[in-house]
């Protein structure tokens, strides 16, 4: 009973010891960030794919929804603005769903266009348009898609690039260091990490 009660407290330990270590390199990424005029370039999203590869998608939705939490009270840029937290929540979700345990080309290629070309450029787009709107004779969604949507799109291209080439390799070192196989994941009785074999899409 005792060693049963050691192993959880060690395992809770190094759970939550893993989380705090990749919310705090997403905060640090992301205040490494590229920005000139509308392309916005970041390599925040790396600590998220490792959180999402490691625990799913409860991994992806907290290290990136309660990194920009922290991100807002570590350099507040502005008001805070919850629509966006979740919409990185949801990010980090969709990657969580194709990247646990797995290093799949084609499943981490599946998240980057959905997170890329359906979540950030229309949904994070609808909110940054409601932000933004002033009505002045212009309809909002003309706003929407005219004018918001169309200015991200540059950004989404040259994002998804730069995800399709960094997340598999990534996931590869991960896989070649063997530090994944260290860490604890959830839901998993203690045991060890067991990377696939096999990384079938």
């Amino acid at each position: 009973m005792r060693e049963n009660s050691r192993l959880n407290i060690r395992n809770s330990t190094v759970v939550l010891t893993t989380f705090a270590v990749l919310m705090a390199a997403e905060v640090v990424l992301n205040l490494l960030e590229i920005h000139t005029g509308t392309i916005k370039i970041n390599l925040a999203f790396i600590p998220v794919v490792v959180a999402a590869h490691l625990y799913g998608a409860f991994g992806g939705i907290a290290v990136y929804g309660l990194g920009d939490i922290l991100g807002c009270i570590v350099h507040p840029v502005g008001a805070w603005y919850p629509p966006i937290t979740l919409t990185y929540a949801l990010i980090g979700g969709i990657y969580g769903l194709f990247l646990k345990n797995s290093k799949s080309i084609v499943r981490s290629s599946i998240a980057v266009i959905i997170n890329q070309w359906i979540v950030s450029l229309f949904i994070t787009s609808l909110w940054i348009s409601l932000l933004m709107y002033k009505p002045d004779g212009e309809g909002f969604f003309s706003f929407y898609i005219t004018i918001i949507t169309t200015m991200r799109l540059l950004p989404a291209a040259i994002m998804t690039a730069i995800q399709l080439v960094i997340i598999p390799v990534t996931l590869k070192a991960l896989d070649r260091t063997g530090f994944a196989k260290k860490l604890v994941p959830f839901g998993n009785n203690g045991k060890q990490l067991r990377v696939q074999k096999s990384d079938k899409a």
